[in-house]
């Protein structure tokens, strides 16, 4: 890499136009990719990208770096494209997952991605309701759900990864201006990927809510770094599986987490699907995972 790794993450925000597609996409946490962007931007002294409806886009200082780096970019990249050395024989590894926010299993994934070179590994995200379907010939290798399948097909095998709590993260202020949680949620507005808020399990949290007589409205946005954005900002709340390490790493004095915000408990389930029979070694993968 003969780029700066911090100008090398800067061209792939810009490219993705997201932190979290960028991130996936050099292999690095999105947290690591705002802290190195971060890094840029105080070496410069100036804002090199902002967020906008269209995602994250440049700045006219950001522009102005963008324009006068890209073409010598552009041709390192293909220099260092002559020296690597291109492998055409890796496996495709094709897992979806069920549209739910699971920061720990992102980091497996990534660290199976790095571990296993001889593996392609594309990530998709999205609904999931027939089990047998999604792991057909031409759909994916490994399912990863929070949905407890019921299959007649014996060539299915399921492994239990871990069992999470669902807790809210909030603005302490949005928290001190209601007298209960039935307030807070009549008031306050529920932030969520628009993916986890079509999702089975997620719409069974909404309709446990309901029969408590809970009263909620939603905003569906399409990352999760743009839920986060908004949390910190004070504009709503947000449901997540309870992660020590992910919920350290985004509460601070002002932002908190609620491990009990209702008065029952909500739990994910997370199993990993699979066929029995390939020649992929899924087995072996999917016990990374736990």
């Amino acid at each position: 890499m003969i780029f700066s790794k911090k100008i090398n993450q800067f061209f792939a925000i810009v490219t993705a136009q997201s932190l979290v597609k960028a991130a996936e996409k050099i292999n690095v946490t999105p947290s690591a990719l705002r802290h190195g962007l971060n890094e840029l931007e105080s070496q410069v002294g100036k804002s090199l990208l902002k967020r906008s409806k269209q995602g994250m886009v440049l700045t006219p200082a950001g522009k102005m770096l963008y324009d006068k780096l890209y073409p010598y970019y552009e041709k390192i990249k293909n220099i260092e494209k002559q020296f690597t050395e291109k492998s055409g024989n890796k496996i495709p590894l094709n897992i979806k997952l069920d549209g739910f926010h699971y920061p720990d299993l992102k980091n497996k994934i990534l660290s199976i991605k790095m571990k296993n070179s001889h593996y392609d590994i594309s990530l998709t995200e999205g609904i999931i309701d027939d089990i047998e379907n999604e792991l057909a010939d031409t759909q994916f290798d490994l399912v990863i759900s929070s949905l407890d399948f019921a299959y007649i097909n014996t060539h299915i095998q399921s492994i239990n990864l871990c069992t999470q709590k669902i807790g809210l993260l909030s603005h302490k202020d949005l928290l001190n201006k209601h007298k209960n949680m039935y307030l807070f949620f009549e008031k306050e507005t529920l932030i969520q990927r628009t993916n986890t808020l079509q999702n089975p399990i997620f719409l069974s949290i909404l309709n446990k809510l309901k029969e408590h007589d809970y009263r909620y409205h939603t905003l569906g946005l399409t990352e999760m770094s743009d839920v986060l954005h908004f949390v910190n900002e004070g504009a709503g709340y947000c449901f997540i599986p309870e992660n020590s390490d992910f919920i350290s790493s985004i509460t601070n004095k002002n932002i908190h987490y609620l491990r009990s915000p209702f008065p029952f408990d909500i739990f994910l389930h997370q199993k990993v699907y699979f066929k029995k029979e390939n020649n992929k070694n899924l087995e072996k993968i999917a016990m990374q995972l736990i």
